[in-house]
């Protein structure tokens, strides 16, 4: 059993009305992602936590993974062994996937239930490889309730692992052709069956009426990634809001330019701005 590090929480300064929870990037944890968020400062000089007074902010810590790139271990998610191609060793990148998206999952159901069961008051989202596993929890646990009807989305400086397989068994083309993916199971590749087993349930919500007002359809997703982003190419955060937007889901994609970290963090202020903005229509829901 995987063993996941320390949950940092950060309490809201007023009446709690809304969660955020929010994933660290590779190398990272919670508490360390927590501390240079805070750090970082929207147009008005406050912070998001001081903007947001009524939000929970809960920064969960992954587990430490042998990474066969940098040969060591470290903090991550799952083991992404090139992000030049996301694609090489996915057959390493799979059991990380699995247990990451299990934890958040149960995690979710444990925000959602502070909160009365009002998942629509819950937003997930991350960094870096902290939104990669926050989109495929999104995704995967689709068909479970807590993740299907969250508020909403926010991944900045991310990408989607397995996206050309999502997009095959979760985009409406595939959602049109269903029984036939399922009757080409057995002659699939290890990653399109790794898709199936992780998100086919959640294809079949995809069909139901009405899924585009309720579900995993109806949560709005906000995407922010660097122009000059060194580490994780601006190509593949592209590749992502496609193939979201080929699913169903309603997505919000900014670029920006000059972040810190050689454009690997969020823009000051712009992006900080726009996730507040987006953060407001949530609660203004």
């Amino acid at each position: 059993m995987t063993d996941f590090g320390p949950i940092h929480v950060v309490e809201p300064r007023a009446p709690h009305t809304h969660t955020i929870i929010l994933l660290h990037g590779r190398g990272s944890t919670g508490e360390e992602f927590a501390e240079e968020l805070f750090e970082s400062k929207l147009s008005t000089g406050k912070t998001l936590q001081e903007h947001l007074g009524h939000w929970r902010w809960v920064f969960p810590s992954s587990a430490e993974l042998w990474s066969t790139a940098f040969e060591e271990d470290m903090p991550a998610w799952f083991e992404a062994h090139s992000l030049t191609d996301p694609t090489a060793r996915q057959d390493l990148q799979m059991a990380g996937i699995r247990d990451s998206v299990r934890y958040l999952t149960r995690l979710l159901g444990q925000e959602v239930d502070r909160l009365g069961g009002g998942s629509g008051k819950v937003v997930l989202g991350g960094i870096s490889q902290g939104g990669a596993i926050g989109l495929w929890s999104l995704l995967c646990a689709g068909a479970d309730g807590a993740a299907g009807r969250l508020g909403g989305f926010v991944g900045a400086s991310t990408w989607l692992p397995f996206a050309d397989e999502l997009e095959r068994h979760l985009g409406r083309e595939a959602q049109a052709q269903q029984d036939t993916i399922r009757a080409a199971d057995t002659g699939e590749v290890d990653s399109d069956a790794f898709v199936e087993e992780m998100a086919g349930a959640t294809r079949g919500t995809l069909r139901e009426p009405n899924a585009s007002q309720h579900g995993l359809l109806s949560v709005p997703v906000f995407l922010g990634h660097g122009t000059d982003d060194a580490y994780v190419d601006v190509s593949l955060g592209r590749r992502a809001a496609v193939v979201l937007g080929k699913i169903g889901l309603r997505v919000e994609w900014r670029e920006y330019s000059g972040a810190e970290q050689e454009g690997h963090w969020l823009k000051e202020p712009e992006e900080l701005d726009d996730i507040v903005r987006f953060l407001e229509s949530i609660s203004a829901v």
